[in-house]
């Protein structure tokens, strides 16, 4: 699926928002389950997109395992440009996906005994995270309570964390499309302005006596480019230079 939901609060569209983490970070083959959700999921770009821009190494992210995003080509430096290579990888590798599935033989097994009944055995609820704390919270356990409450306070760090890096990818694309139109600006600016002529004019006073005279009676002077009018006239009222000559 290459439909997509933009923009700095994409993560509350995700699929998973609501399922249990351990299906995307478990070990061994990765979960069937885990890789349908990312199927069917609106923002499998831009969760690959952060995953790769912040170096994941575990997990499945975007429908990828760490291998198959291990194989993706660079990306370009805008987000908006990489987003949209991200959905034709994404696409062209749920083909390719299909395709292996497609060609596996099916194996024919023969007729087995029929296996022992198992006895069931009860599985705890996964609870949604913010259920999990309250229930810690509400504990009579101190220690329960305790776990509950550093639970807390990182996972609102967490968060506050994650809103600020969306916010902040969202200033970095603003910032490249400025400075971009910016550097167009200038350039088109320096092609209307005319040229300007260079100025040919040499200065009316001998520049190496001045600096000389003016080096000792005191004045500073910089040992290049035009000597300061004021040391100029200084110079002349000392000398009974004129302008132009003695």
């Amino acid at each position: 699926m290459t439909t997509t939901i933009s923009g700095e609060n994409w993560g509350e569209h995700a699929a998973c928002v609501r399922e249990d983490p351990k299906q995307w970070f478990g070990k061994g083959a990765p979960s069937a389950t885990a890789l349908d959700t990312c199927r069917r999921c609106l923002v499998r770009a831009e969760c690959l997109h952060d995953a790769l821009t912040h170096k994941a190494t575990a997990g499945i992210w975007g429908g990828l395992t760490t291998p198959e995003r291990t194989g993706l080509p660079p990306l370009p430096p805008v987000r908006a440009e990489a987003l949209d290579l991200l959905r034709t990888l994404i696409d062209q590798h749920d083909t390719e996906r299909e395709r292996t599935i497609m060609a596996q033989p099916i194996a024919v097994r023969p007729p087995a005994e029929p296996p022992l009944k198992a006895v069931p055995v009860a599985q705890s609820p996964v609870l949604p995270v913010d259920k999990l704390l309250d229930w810690g919270e509400r504990h009579v356990d101190p220690d329960v309570q305790a776990q509950a409450s550093r639970a807390r306070i990182a996972l609102t760090g967490l968060r506050t964390r994650y809103a600020s890096d969306l916010e902040l990818n969202k200033i970095s694309d603003e910032e490249e499309k400025l400075m971009a139109q910016l550097a167009e600006l200038r350039s088109r600016k320096a092609e209307l302005l005319p040229a300007k002529a260079k100025s040919s004019r040499k200065p009316d006073y001998p520049a190496a006596e001045v600096r000389a005279w003016a080096a000792a009676n005191g004045y500073e002077v910089s040992p290049t480019g035009r000597v300061p009018r004021k040391v100029v006239d200084a110079w002349r009222a000392a000398t009974q230079q004129t302008a132009g000559g003695s």
